[in-house]
């Protein structure tokens, strides 16, 4: 029993021996950058070719159709008359 719990005491150890080797940094290291960066392709030439998607990868939509929620009236002759016997 002793034995068993030797082996898991110098098992759990040596895993954190590992795993705080993993974390240590043996020194601070900067990465600095310009502050500009400049590309000139003016001398690459690019070649290739444009593909298109087929028709296949082209699903067309149908289109909704929703009922009017506002009715359009075609005369206003009732409230005309009435705004005519209010003047």
């Amino acid at each position: 029993m002793k034995k068993k719990i030797l082996i898991a005491v110098i098992t759990v150890v040596i895993g954190f021996i590992f795993v705080m080797s993993a974390f240590a940094q043996e020194g601070e290291t900067r990465t600095t950058y310009k502050k500009r960066t400049v590309v000139d392709f003016s001398d690459v030439t690019i070649e290739g070719e444009l593909t298109k998607p087929q028709g296949s990868y082209i699903s067309t939509r149908r289109s909704s159709r929703f009922n009017k929620l506002i009715k359009i009236r075609e005369n206003f002759i009732p409230e005309m008359d009435i705004s005519v016997d209010n003047l």
